[in-house]
């Protein structure tokens, strides 16, 4: 006997049978609205890269723990995109001088992270990036953000049900150097200590900050910062603040964006947090993290920021952006928490779909010439091969919910004529070849979806 494989995808895969990839699509499909509604261009980038653009790009443990490394040839060592920016980053500084400021771009990628597989987390995935470059004001940011929210909202989310969590890493420079004193090497250190923040147990943290920082004013101060509910909360907790941190690019940026999102209204769907910092090393500005607000779906949903030095690896050319990567699952994870998927959705639409019930073989290559002429219409239509008695024919009709079936005998087809019935009203009648399209539009009209 040969040897049987497993009907298991791959680890940490998915496949996508017809009623899941409908759902997805449908997300999908939303999204890319969203993108019509704010003029962005869609792009797409190869799903293979060179790995030390990624290694220049993102973090160490992104390239050398979790991904996908391929090395087909000595000496070159190719990568599955984890993600998408050092792709987007070599493709404009290709045409940088080409391409009008500001640049709008979306894409749809599929990405590879080669880590445990877990609720909300694959091995391969969907995923969705915007981007604005060549913006340098705040306006870049606010127009991100109301993407964002934008797109919770057309699929039905309230400000009750997620957050743009959001802070600046400008800022977290001046605080960790003018307040914590501490040297400019280590302020990576505590950009890991706060991402980590939310992710342990309390004294499984201070642990960790205390194996990193042994001095006690860096450490108190580590938790004033994280604990801090407002810029002015985090300030007020200091004595003798210094004057060079309040005219600091990072705290301005912060408190001018802070007011621009209440001036608008966007504020309600937005909250400050100092843990938020982004592990990628790229980012340099405004960072956010999108959370859902309830407990089922306890970590960031996704996650993105300002990045000014995107080409620097490629050109001395500079180009300031901010954009985000969405997880399409964790979305759809979200959605379905809040019921914001409706069933419908993963089931085909058969309501314009016309089902030819052939009645014998004699007859199959007449139902195949009705279908060709239907088709030139640009309905859909299915013709039943099976050739089994005309109720089973119309009961299987019935279950996918078409509303008009031909039914094609020896005694149509002599006479050049189709038997048209309306699965709705029940009513049928004989029609001749050259009028069925005519009769099909009729009922379509009347007992069609509007």
């Amino acid at each position: 006997m040969s040897k049987k494989f497993s009907k298991e995808p791959l680890r940490g895969m998915k496949d996508y049978y017809p009623s899941d990839l409908r759902e997805m699509n449908w997300i999908i499909d939303n999204i890319k609205y969203i993108a019509e509604l704010y003029s962005y261009d869609e792009f797409e980038s190869p799903q293979l890269e060179p790995v030390e653009i990624f290694a220049a790009k993102s973090s160490d443990e992104l390239v050398n723990e979790q991904s996908f490394i391929i090395e087909k040839k000595e000496g070159e060592r190719l990568i599955l995109i984890p993600e998408l920016t050092p792709s987007l980053a070599r493709m404009i500084s290709r045409k940088n001088q080409e391409l009008k400021k500001p640049i709008r771009w979306f894409s749809n990628p599929t990405c590879f992270r080669y880590e445990r597989p877990q609720r909300g987390r694959r091995r391969m995935f969907k995923q969705f990036n915007f981007d604005i470059l060549g913006e340098n004001s705040l306006y870049g940011e606010f127009e991100i953000f109301n993407i964002i929210v934008d797109i919770f909202t057309e699929f039905g989310a309230t400000s009750e049900q997620f957050q743009i969590y959001y802070n600046n890493r400008r800022f977290i420079d001046v605080v960790c150097e003018s307040l914590l004193n501490i040297p400019q090497e280590k302020v990576p250190m505590v950009y890991k200590i706060l991402d980590k923040s939310d992710k342990m147990e309390e004294s499984e943290f201070e642990k960790y900050v205390l194996e990193i920082f042994q001095d006690e004013f860096i450490i108190k101060g580590i938790f004033k910062l994280k604990d801090s509910k407002s810029v002015k909360d985090l300030l007020n907790k200091f004595d003798n603040v210094p004057e060079n941190l309040y005219n600091s690019d990072g705290y301005n940026e912060l408190v001018d964006f802070q007011n621009l999102l209440t001036e608008t209204g966007l504020s309600d769907y937005c909250t400050f947090s100092p843990s938020v910092v982004r592990g990628l090393d790229y980012y340099t500005g405004i960072v956010f993290e999108v959370f859902d607000t309830g407990k089922e779906n306890i970590r960031s949903i996704f996650g993105g920021g300002r990045y000014d030095d995107l080409l620097s690896i490629f050109s001395d050319e500079k180009v300031s952006g901010i954009g985000f990567g969405m997880g399409v699952l964790m979305l759809s994870l979200f959605l379905k928490t809040y019921n914001l998927i409706p069933e419908e959705v993963r089931k085909k639409d058969y309501t314009d779909t016309i089902y030819i019930a052939s009645i014998n073989k004699e007859v199959s290559t007449y139902a195949i010439e009705l279908s060709r002429t239907i088709r030139d219409e640009e309905f859909a239509c299915i013709v039943d091969y099976r050739f089994k008695n005309l109720k089973n024919q119309l009961k299987r009709a019935s279950e996918l919910g078409i509303i008009i079936v031909v039914i094609v005998g020896i005694e149509e087809m002599d006479e050049n004529k189709v038997t048209i019935r309306n699965m709705i009203s029940e009513e049928q009648k004989s029609v001749y070849f050259d009028d069925l399209i005519d009769e099909i539009y009729l009922i379509i009209d009347e007992f069609g979806k509007s």
